[in-house]
Protein backbone atom coordinates (compact mmCIF):
# COMPACT_ATOMS: atom_id res chain seq x y z
CA UNK A 1 0.00 0.00 0.00
CA UNK A 2 3.02 2.26 0.88
CA UNK A 3 4.41 1.69 -2.38
CA UNK A 4 1.28 2.41 -4.24
CA UNK A 5 0.99 5.37 -2.92
CA UNK A 6 4.45 6.64 -3.28
CA UNK A 7 4.52 5.74 -6.65
CA UNK A 8 0.52 7.59 -7.31
CA UNK A 9 2.25 10.84 -6.13
CA UNK A 10 4.66 10.89 -8.61
CA UNK A 11 2.37 10.39 -11.32
CA UNK A 12 0.24 12.65 -9.17
CA UNK A 13 2.60 15.52 -9.48
CA UNK A 14 3.96 14.32 -13.40
CA UNK A 15 0.57 14.67 -14.63
CA UNK A 16 -0.07 18.40 -13.12
CA UNK A 17 2.65 19.70 -14.17
CA UNK A 18 2.16 18.37 -17.78
CA UNK A 19 -1.34 19.67 -17.97
CA UNK A 20 -0.36 23.13 -16.11
CA UNK A 21 2.28 23.63 -19.33
CA UNK A 22 0.06 22.31 -21.68
CA UNK A 23 -2.51 24.38 -21.07
CA UNK A 24 -0.57 27.67 -20.60
CA UNK A 25 1.12 26.86 -23.97
CA UNK A 26 -2.67 26.48 -25.86
CA UNK A 27 -3.86 30.00 -23.85
CA UNK A 28 -1.13 32.07 -24.68
CA UNK A 29 -1.07 31.36 -28.35
CA UNK A 30 -5.10 31.42 -28.72
CA UNK A 31 -8.32 32.69 -27.39
CA UNK A 32 -11.21 31.48 -25.61
CA UNK A 33 -13.93 30.47 -27.66
CA UNK A 34 -16.51 30.92 -24.73
CA UNK A 35 -16.76 33.45 -22.01
CA UNK A 36 -17.66 30.95 -19.11
CA UNK A 37 -14.72 30.97 -17.02
CA UNK A 38 -16.34 27.82 -14.77
CA UNK A 39 -16.97 25.79 -17.78
CA UNK A 40 -12.71 25.75 -18.57
CA UNK A 41 -12.07 25.16 -15.02
CA UNK A 42 -13.85 22.08 -14.69
CA UNK A 43 -12.97 20.94 -17.99
CA UNK A 44 -8.99 21.27 -16.77
CA UNK A 45 -9.65 19.49 -13.51
CA UNK A 46 -11.31 17.05 -15.72
CA UNK A 47 -8.56 16.39 -18.03
CA UNK A 48 -5.88 16.30 -15.18
CA UNK A 49 -8.17 13.46 -13.48
CA UNK A 50 -8.41 11.58 -16.85
CA UNK A 51 -5.06 12.01 -17.77
CA UNK A 52 -4.09 10.57 -13.84
CA UNK A 53 -5.70 7.40 -14.20
CA UNK A 54 -4.64 6.45 -17.53
CA UNK A 55 -0.80 7.32 -16.83
CA UNK A 56 -1.77 4.99 -13.57
CA UNK A 57 -2.13 2.54 -16.18
CA UNK A 58 2.13 2.32 -16.65
CA UNK A 59 1.43 1.56 -20.77
CA UNK A 60 3.48 4.46 -22.61
CA UNK A 61 1.92 4.37 -25.78
CA UNK A 62 -1.50 4.76 -24.11
CA UNK A 63 -0.01 7.60 -21.88
CA UNK A 64 1.31 9.65 -24.92
CA UNK A 65 -1.42 9.02 -27.20
CA UNK A 66 -3.71 10.15 -23.98
CA UNK A 67 -2.18 13.44 -23.87
CA UNK A 68 -2.11 14.35 -27.87
CA UNK A 69 -5.71 13.58 -28.40
CA UNK A 70 -7.31 15.03 -25.31
CA UNK A 71 -5.21 18.15 -25.90
CA UNK A 72 -6.14 18.75 -29.47
CA UNK A 73 -9.71 18.21 -29.06
CA UNK A 74 -9.59 21.18 -26.78
CA UNK A 75 -7.22 23.26 -28.83
CA UNK A 76 -10.00 22.70 -31.42
CA UNK A 77 -13.34 22.93 -30.01
CA UNK A 78 -12.57 25.37 -26.74
CA UNK A 79 -10.34 27.70 -28.26
CA UNK A 80 -9.73 29.37 -31.49
CA UNK A 81 -6.82 31.32 -33.67
CA UNK A 82 -7.90 32.87 -36.66
CA UNK A 83 -3.47 34.20 -37.12
CA UNK A 84 -2.48 31.14 -38.38
CA UNK A 85 -3.67 27.90 -40.18
CA UNK A 86 -5.41 24.72 -39.04
CA UNK A 87 -2.51 22.67 -40.50
CA UNK A 88 -0.06 24.57 -38.00
CA UNK A 89 -2.38 24.24 -35.19
CA UNK A 90 -2.72 20.27 -35.55
CA UNK A 91 0.67 19.26 -35.51
CA UNK A 92 1.43 21.96 -32.08
CA UNK A 93 0.13 19.83 -29.34
CA UNK A 94 1.81 16.76 -30.63
CA UNK A 95 5.15 18.34 -31.30
CA UNK A 96 4.91 19.92 -27.98
CA UNK A 97 4.41 16.61 -26.28
CA UNK A 98 6.60 14.70 -28.09
CA UNK A 99 9.64 17.14 -26.64
CA UNK A 100 7.91 17.15 -23.34
CA UNK A 101 8.16 13.28 -23.31
CA UNK A 102 11.78 13.71 -24.78
CA UNK A 103 12.87 15.75 -21.99
CA UNK A 104 11.69 13.57 -19.45
CA UNK A 105 13.38 10.50 -20.95
CA UNK A 106 16.40 12.78 -20.80
CA UNK A 107 15.74 14.08 -17.02
CA UNK A 108 15.72 9.99 -16.21
CA UNK A 109 18.98 9.30 -17.85
CA UNK A 110 20.45 12.53 -15.98
CA UNK A 111 19.32 10.79 -12.81
CA UNK A 112 20.19 7.33 -13.55
CA UNK A 113 23.93 8.78 -14.36
CA UNK A 114 24.38 11.20 -10.87
CA UNK A 115 23.22 8.08 -9.16
CA UNK A 116 25.97 6.03 -10.93
CA UNK A 117 28.73 8.59 -10.57
CA UNK A 118 27.58 9.14 -6.71
CA UNK A 119 27.91 5.67 -6.06
CA UNK A 120 24.77 5.82 -4.39
CA UNK A 121 23.58 2.22 -3.80
CA UNK A 122 20.17 1.25 -1.52
CA UNK A 123 17.45 2.95 -2.73
CA UNK A 124 14.22 1.08 -3.08
CA UNK A 125 13.39 0.31 -6.70
CA UNK A 126 9.59 2.61 -6.01
CA UNK A 127 11.60 5.71 -4.82
CA UNK A 128 13.65 5.38 -7.63
CA UNK A 129 10.63 5.53 -9.86
CA UNK A 130 9.01 8.25 -8.13
CA UNK A 131 12.27 10.15 -7.79
CA UNK A 132 12.60 9.10 -11.79
CA UNK A 133 9.25 10.87 -12.61
CA UNK A 134 9.34 14.08 -9.86
CA UNK A 135 13.38 14.47 -11.59
CA UNK A 136 12.08 14.65 -14.81
CA UNK A 137 9.71 17.20 -14.45
CA UNK A 138 12.38 19.50 -13.50
CA UNK A 139 14.23 18.92 -16.86
CA UNK A 140 11.03 19.64 -18.83
CA UNK A 141 10.19 22.78 -16.35
CA UNK A 142 13.89 24.05 -16.97
CA UNK A 143 13.92 23.28 -20.96
CA UNK A 144 10.17 24.35 -21.52
CA UNK A 145 10.77 28.04 -20.03
CA UNK A 146 14.44 28.66 -20.87
CA UNK A 147 13.89 27.29 -24.04
CA UNK A 148 10.98 26.50 -25.65
CA UNK A 149 9.06 29.59 -24.57
CA UNK A 150 11.84 31.80 -26.06
CA UNK A 151 12.30 29.77 -29.33
CA UNK A 152 8.68 28.93 -29.99
CA UNK A 153 7.03 32.28 -29.80
CA UNK A 154 4.37 34.33 -31.03
CA UNK A 155 5.64 37.89 -30.99
CA UNK A 156 9.14 37.28 -32.25
CA UNK A 157 10.08 40.30 -32.17
CA UNK A 158 9.98 40.41 -28.32
CA UNK A 159 13.30 40.37 -26.37
CA UNK A 160 14.39 38.89 -23.06
CA UNK A 161 16.25 40.98 -20.65
CA UNK A 162 20.14 39.72 -19.03
CA UNK A 163 17.64 40.14 -15.69
CA UNK A 164 14.63 37.84 -16.51
CA UNK A 165 17.34 35.14 -17.77
CA UNK A 166 19.71 35.12 -14.53
CA UNK A 167 16.33 35.01 -12.31
CA UNK A 168 15.45 31.90 -14.26
CA UNK A 169 18.91 30.25 -13.63
CA UNK A 170 19.51 30.73 -10.35
CA UNK A 171 15.86 29.32 -9.71
CA UNK A 172 17.34 26.38 -11.70
CA UNK A 173 20.90 26.03 -9.87
CA UNK A 174 18.98 26.56 -6.60
CA UNK A 175 16.76 23.46 -7.32
CA UNK A 176 19.44 21.77 -8.90
CA UNK A 177 20.93 21.91 -5.50
CA UNK A 178 18.37 20.88 -3.65
CA UNK A 179 17.87 17.94 -5.29
CA UNK A 180 21.47 16.84 -4.94
CA UNK A 181 21.03 17.12 -1.28
CA UNK A 182 17.90 14.99 -1.03
CA UNK A 183 19.50 12.04 -3.45
CA UNK A 184 22.29 12.37 -0.76
CA UNK A 185 19.99 11.82 2.51
CA UNK A 186 17.70 9.49 0.04
CA UNK A 187 19.79 6.67 0.69
CA UNK A 188 19.67 7.31 4.34
CA UNK A 189 16.18 7.17 4.60
CA UNK A 190 14.83 4.14 6.06
CA UNK A 191 10.84 4.00 6.68
CA UNK A 192 8.75 4.61 3.91
CA UNK A 193 6.93 8.01 6.19
CA UNK A 194 10.82 9.72 5.17
CA UNK A 195 10.34 8.69 1.74
CA UNK A 196 6.99 10.24 1.40
CA UNK A 197 8.65 13.25 3.25
CA UNK A 198 11.49 13.45 0.76
CA UNK A 199 8.54 13.02 -2.19
CA UNK A 200 6.87 15.48 -1.31
CA UNK A 201 9.69 17.91 -0.40
CA UNK A 202 10.48 17.57 -4.31
CA UNK A 203 7.25 18.22 -5.59
CA UNK A 204 7.23 21.43 -3.17
CA UNK A 205 10.70 22.43 -5.12
CA UNK A 206 8.94 21.45 -8.27
CA UNK A 207 6.03 23.55 -8.06
CA UNK A 208 7.98 26.39 -6.53
CA UNK A 209 10.18 26.46 -9.93
CA UNK A 210 6.84 26.05 -11.44
CA UNK A 211 5.51 29.42 -10.01
CA UNK A 212 8.70 31.33 -10.08
CA UNK A 213 9.48 30.59 -13.59
CA UNK A 214 5.92 31.46 -14.74
CA UNK A 215 6.29 34.57 -12.38
CA UNK A 216 9.54 35.39 -14.33
CA UNK A 217 8.16 35.70 -17.83
CA UNK A 218 4.96 37.65 -15.98
CA UNK A 219 7.08 40.16 -14.70
CA UNK A 220 9.09 40.29 -18.10
CA UNK A 221 5.73 40.61 -20.06
CA UNK A 222 4.73 43.33 -18.13
CA UNK A 223 8.15 45.33 -18.52
CA UNK A 224 7.04 44.67 -22.16
CA UNK A 225 3.37 46.53 -21.31
CA UNK A 226 5.14 49.20 -19.84
CA UNK A 227 6.76 49.63 -23.14
CA UNK A 228 3.79 49.44 -25.09
CA UNK A 229 1.82 51.70 -22.51
CA UNK A 230 5.14 54.36 -23.23
CA UNK A 231 4.77 54.36 -27.61
CA UNK A 232 1.10 55.09 -27.01
CA UNK A 233 2.09 58.06 -24.70
CA UNK A 234 4.18 58.66 -27.23
CA UNK A 235 2.19 58.60 -30.10
CA UNK A 236 -0.76 60.33 -28.09
CA UNK A 237 1.18 62.91 -26.72
CA UNK A 238 2.93 63.70 -30.30
CA UNK A 239 -0.70 63.87 -32.08
CA UNK A 240 -1.62 66.09 -29.01
CA UNK A 241 1.59 68.35 -29.87
CA UNK A 242 0.32 68.26 -33.48
CA UNK A 243 -3.20 69.51 -33.05
CA UNK A 244 -2.20 72.26 -30.45
CA UNK A 245 0.14 74.05 -33.17
CA UNK A 246 -2.61 73.91 -35.38
CA UNK A 247 -5.05 75.14 -33.03
CA UNK A 248 -2.38 78.17 -32.72
CA UNK A 249 -2.00 78.49 -36.47
CA UNK A 250 -5.88 78.81 -36.70
CA UNK A 251 -6.19 81.17 -33.63
CA UNK A 252 -3.29 83.10 -35.42
CA UNK A 253 -5.15 83.14 -38.86
CA UNK A 254 -8.27 84.20 -37.25
CA UNK A 255 -7.03 87.42 -35.72
CA UNK A 256 -5.22 88.16 -39.04
CA UNK A 257 -8.44 87.25 -41.31
CA UNK A 258 -10.92 89.37 -38.58
CA UNK A 259 -8.89 92.25 -39.44
CA UNK A 260 -8.45 91.82 -43.84
CA UNK A 261 -11.84 93.93 -43.97
CA UNK A 262 -10.25 96.83 -42.04
CA UNK A 263 -7.18 96.42 -44.09
CA UNK A 264 -8.78 96.46 -47.31
CA UNK A 265 -10.84 99.54 -46.71
CA UNK A 266 -7.63 100.97 -45.43
CA UNK A 267 -6.32 100.26 -48.74
CA UNK A 268 -9.21 101.46 -50.87
CA UNK A 269 -8.85 104.98 -48.96
CA UNK A 270 -5.47 105.27 -50.20
CA UNK A 271 -6.33 104.91 -53.18
CA UNK A 272 -8.87 107.25 -53.56
CA UNK A 273 -6.77 109.82 -51.40
CA UNK A 274 -4.14 108.93 -54.93
CA UNK A 275 -1.71 107.63 -52.13
CA UNK A 276 -0.58 104.40 -54.60
CA UNK A 277 2.93 104.16 -53.52
CA UNK A 278 1.67 104.50 -49.44
CA UNK A 279 -1.12 101.51 -50.63
CA UNK A 280 1.05 99.85 -52.63
CA UNK A 281 3.29 99.62 -49.58
CA UNK A 282 0.72 98.62 -47.71
CA UNK A 283 -0.33 95.71 -48.99
CA UNK A 284 3.24 94.50 -49.07
CA UNK A 285 2.97 94.69 -45.31
CA UNK A 286 -0.56 92.56 -45.59
CA UNK A 287 1.05 90.16 -47.60
CA UNK A 288 3.54 89.41 -45.45
CA UNK A 289 1.05 88.97 -42.64
CA UNK A 290 0.05 86.14 -44.44
CA UNK A 291 2.52 84.62 -45.56
CA UNK A 292 2.45 82.31 -42.45
CA UNK A 293 -0.84 80.96 -42.90
CA UNK A 294 0.19 79.76 -46.35
CA UNK A 295 1.11 75.85 -46.95
CA UNK A 296 3.08 74.82 -49.69
CA UNK A 297 1.82 71.79 -51.40
CA UNK A 298 4.04 68.97 -51.55
CA UNK A 299 2.13 66.00 -51.75
CA UNK A 300 -1.53 65.25 -51.77
CA UNK A 301 -1.67 64.13 -48.58
CA UNK A 302 -3.14 67.22 -46.20
CA UNK A 303 -1.26 65.96 -43.25
CA UNK A 304 1.94 65.44 -44.51
CA UNK A 305 1.87 68.96 -46.13
CA UNK A 306 0.83 70.62 -42.83
CA UNK A 307 4.23 68.78 -40.86
CA UNK A 308 6.51 69.24 -44.01
CA UNK A 309 5.93 72.74 -43.82
CA UNK A 310 6.20 72.42 -39.89
CA UNK A 311 9.47 70.84 -39.65
CA UNK A 312 10.80 73.04 -42.69
CA UNK A 313 9.87 76.47 -40.58
CA UNK A 314 11.52 74.51 -37.58
CA UNK A 315 15.12 73.54 -39.60
CA UNK A 316 15.32 77.12 -41.19
CA UNK A 317 14.84 78.49 -37.46
CA UNK A 318 17.81 76.26 -36.83
CA UNK A 319 19.97 77.22 -39.82
CA UNK A 320 19.42 73.74 -40.97
CA UNK A 321 19.37 73.26 -44.67
CA UNK A 322 16.19 71.44 -45.63
CA UNK A 323 15.96 69.70 -48.93
CA UNK A 324 12.58 68.22 -50.01
CA UNK A 325 12.59 65.48 -53.32
CA UNK A 326 8.52 64.42 -53.22
CA UNK A 327 7.42 62.13 -56.44
CA UNK A 328 3.61 61.12 -56.83
CA UNK A 329 3.12 59.20 -53.64
CA UNK A 330 -0.33 58.23 -52.30
CA UNK A 331 -0.04 57.47 -48.46
CA UNK A 332 -4.15 57.26 -48.14
CA UNK A 333 -3.36 53.29 -47.46
CA UNK A 334 -1.92 55.20 -43.70
CA UNK A 335 -4.14 56.32 -40.66
CA UNK A 336 -3.09 60.17 -40.30
CA UNK A 337 -1.79 59.63 -36.92
CA UNK A 338 0.57 56.97 -38.75
CA UNK A 339 1.38 59.55 -41.22
CA UNK A 340 2.37 61.99 -38.01
CA UNK A 341 3.94 59.17 -36.33
CA UNK A 342 6.60 57.88 -38.84
CA UNK A 343 7.34 61.55 -40.45
CA UNK A 344 7.17 63.99 -37.40
CA UNK A 345 9.54 61.91 -35.31
CA UNK A 346 12.25 61.16 -37.87
CA UNK A 347 12.13 64.54 -38.65
CA UNK A 348 12.61 65.69 -35.02
CA UNK A 349 15.18 62.86 -34.80
CA UNK A 350 16.99 64.32 -37.68
CA UNK A 351 16.82 68.32 -36.46
CA UNK A 352 17.73 67.10 -33.41
CA UNK A 353 20.66 65.10 -34.60
CA UNK A 354 21.68 68.59 -36.99
CA UNK A 355 21.88 70.54 -34.05
CA UNK A 356 24.72 69.05 -32.47
CA UNK A 357 26.61 69.50 -35.36
CA UNK A 358 29.04 72.93 -35.58
CA UNK A 359 28.35 73.66 -39.25
CA UNK A 360 27.10 71.94 -42.78
CA UNK A 361 23.67 71.15 -41.35
CA UNK A 362 21.25 69.93 -43.88
CA UNK A 363 18.25 67.73 -43.71
CA UNK A 364 17.67 65.61 -47.36
CA UNK A 365 14.29 63.84 -47.72
CA UNK A 366 13.08 61.66 -50.91
CA UNK A 367 9.64 60.43 -51.01
CA UNK A 368 8.97 58.57 -54.20
CA UNK A 369 7.74 55.17 -55.74
CA UNK A 370 9.79 52.50 -57.18
CA UNK A 371 8.43 49.36 -58.98
CA UNK A 372 5.68 49.82 -56.90
CA UNK A 373 7.08 50.26 -53.62
CA UNK A 374 6.64 53.18 -51.76
CA UNK A 375 9.97 54.62 -50.60
CA UNK A 376 10.90 56.66 -47.65
CA UNK A 377 14.80 58.43 -47.38
CA UNK A 378 15.70 60.87 -44.78
CA UNK A 379 18.98 61.70 -44.74
CA UNK A 380 21.07 64.05 -42.37
CA UNK A 381 23.92 65.39 -40.99
CA UNK A 382 25.29 63.86 -37.50
CA UNK A 383 27.94 63.42 -35.26
CA UNK A 384 29.23 59.91 -34.86
CA UNK A 385 26.94 57.26 -33.47
CA UNK A 386 28.75 56.10 -30.17
CA UNK A 387 26.58 52.73 -29.73
CA UNK A 388 24.32 50.68 -31.37
CA UNK A 389 21.88 48.10 -30.55
CA UNK A 390 19.87 45.63 -32.64
CA UNK A 391 20.23 47.99 -35.49
CA UNK A 392 19.45 50.92 -34.06
CA UNK A 393 21.18 53.98 -32.33
CA UNK A 394 21.50 53.87 -28.51
CA UNK A 395 20.28 57.23 -27.52
CA UNK A 396 22.60 59.32 -24.96
CA UNK A 397 19.83 60.99 -23.05
CA UNK A 398 18.87 57.64 -21.32
CA UNK A 399 16.22 54.51 -21.75
CA UNK A 400 13.48 56.97 -21.55
CA UNK A 401 14.18 58.20 -24.58
CA UNK A 402 14.05 56.49 -28.29
CA UNK A 403 10.42 55.76 -27.95
CA UNK A 404 9.70 57.45 -31.04
CA UNK A 405 11.94 55.41 -33.41
CA UNK A 406 10.04 52.40 -31.56
CA UNK A 407 6.09 53.90 -32.85
CA UNK A 408 7.87 54.13 -36.38
CA UNK A 409 9.09 50.51 -35.81
CA UNK A 410 5.48 49.61 -35.42
CA UNK A 411 4.00 51.61 -37.84
CA UNK A 412 5.89 49.71 -40.40
CA UNK A 413 5.53 46.44 -39.43
CA UNK A 414 1.64 47.19 -39.72
CA UNK A 415 2.03 47.72 -43.58
CA UNK A 416 4.60 44.86 -43.45
CA UNK A 417 7.10 47.31 -44.21
CA UNK A 418 10.93 47.24 -43.48
CA UNK A 419 13.58 50.10 -42.32
CA UNK A 420 17.25 50.39 -42.15
CA UNK A 421 19.50 52.80 -40.27
CA UNK A 422 22.80 53.79 -41.39
CA UNK A 423 25.70 56.33 -40.06
CA UNK A 424 28.57 56.47 -42.55
CA UNK A 425 30.91 59.87 -42.52
CA UNK A 426 28.96 61.74 -40.11
CA UNK A 427 25.89 61.07 -42.76
CA UNK A 428 22.50 59.17 -40.82
CA UNK A 429 20.50 57.68 -43.35
CA UNK A 430 16.89 55.98 -42.33
CA UNK A 431 15.70 54.17 -45.56
CA UNK A 432 11.99 52.39 -45.20
CA UNK A 433 10.08 50.14 -47.78
CA UNK A 434 6.63 49.80 -48.00
CA UNK A 435 5.08 47.31 -50.58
Amino acid sequence: MDNYIILAFGTFISCMINTIILFQFIEERNERLLDNRFLYRIVKTGVFVILVAINGLGLPVVNLLSWIILFNVINHTLYHNSNRKLIYRLFEIPVLVLILSFCETIGVEILEYVLLKSQIHGIAPIMIKSMEITFSKLVVLIFYYMVITKLWRENISEKYTRTQCLIQIIIILFSMANLAVIIVVISKATSKTEHILILINIGCILFADLYFLYLARFVEENNQLKVKLKLLEQQSLLQFEFYEEQKEKYNESIKILHDVNKHLNMIEVMYRAREHQTAFNYAQEISKMLIPLSLEDYTNNPILNVILNDKKKIANYHKIDFNLVIGIVDLAFMEPIEVTTIFGNLLDNAIEACDEVPEDRFIKMRLDKYNGFTVINIANSTMPVEKWHHGKPVSKKGKNHGIGLLNVEQVIKKYNGCMVLEENYNIFTCKIIFN
